[in-house]
């Protein structure tokens, strides 16, 4: 656990000190610290579109910052040739890939929490404001309960820094295969054809007979492969005031972390059969 843990702090520190990823997080705090002034371009849809802007924010940074961390964290050291260095110490290959799996992980983690900080401080301030302005209004009731919002809201962050978990995993791993920027476009790749999982296994039903056998055959493969990334998503749960239970959080993040196993193992068997 030692050299993990030294390959770890290094990757860390060395995450913080990338300037394009500070640049990612200074632009994210500006957007989700304003994210109330976007709220006036709508009348009557202000709370939503304070959630939609802030927690969409927190999510698109945070994958911004995973993927082009993730891709870049072995190719940067095979490219200074300090991998050469690491691995005579002896670290075995197995415990270097994954000191810098949770080393760029807790640098995703901690850039996630000052965003999320910084929405729910936006989001505890604003939120009560116009939960206010909708119960004054005559012939309306307020839509919201704010005990279940603000719980709920927490609970959508966490779900996002699992989320970015599975998204650091794919962006690694796919650094031993390919080179960064060909690991960071198929990062991207699946990540959004993720957001459609859902799409492909209503395709491959079989109680889909527009679809043929072969094609339900090859959308099921792609749907049981790829991350469910949609379901780490509760914005709309939280628009329609309904409460998130911890049974649900813990089962879409336990499944993240089955997929992150899985994907490491893999990029494991990669990085043991390439030649550095």
């Amino acid at each position: 656990m030692r050299p993990i843990y030294r390959v770890a702090k290094a990757t860390f520190h060395e995450g913080w000190r990338r300037r394009f990823l500070n640049g990612i997080l200074v632009f994210a705090i500006l957007i989700i610290g304003s994210s109330w002034v976007f709220t006036y371009l709508q009348p009557g849809a202000e709370l939503k579109m304070l959630i939609d802007v802030g927690l969409g924010s927190i999510r698109f940074f945070g994958m911004l910052i995973a993927i082009f961390l993730g891709s870049r964290l072995i190719p940067d050291e095979i490219e200074k040739r300090t991998i050469y260095t690491l691995l005579a110490k002896p670290v075995t290959r197995m415990q270097f890939l994954m000191g810098k799996y949770l080393g760029g992980l807790a640098t995703v983690i901690s850039n996630m929490a000052l965003m999320g900080v910084t929405f729910y401080v936006v989001f505890a301030i604003k939120a009560p404001q116009f939960r206010d302005i909708a119960s004054s209004a005559p012939g309306e009731s307020a839509t919201y309960s704010m005990n279940f919002m603000y719980a709920n809201v927490a609970k959508a962050i966490c779900l996002n820094f699992a989320e970015m978990a599975v998204v650091m995993s794919i962006a690694v791993v796919a650094s031993v295969v390919f080179s960064w920027i060909l690991g960071a476009v198929f990062t991207f790749f699946v990540y959004f054809v993720g957001q459609m999982s859902s799409f492909f296994g209503h395709l491959a039903d079989p109680s889909h007979t527009d679809t043929s056998w072969i094609a339900r055959a090859v959308l099921g493969t792609v749907y049981r492969i790829l991350p469910h990334f949609e379901n780490f998503d509760i914005r709309e749960s939280i628009l329609k005031d309904i409460p998130v239970s911890w049974e649900h959080l813990g089962k879409v993040a336990g499944m993240g972390v089955i997929y992150v196993a899985i994907v490491l193992m893999l990029g494991y068997l990669f990085f043991n059969d390439r030649e550095v």
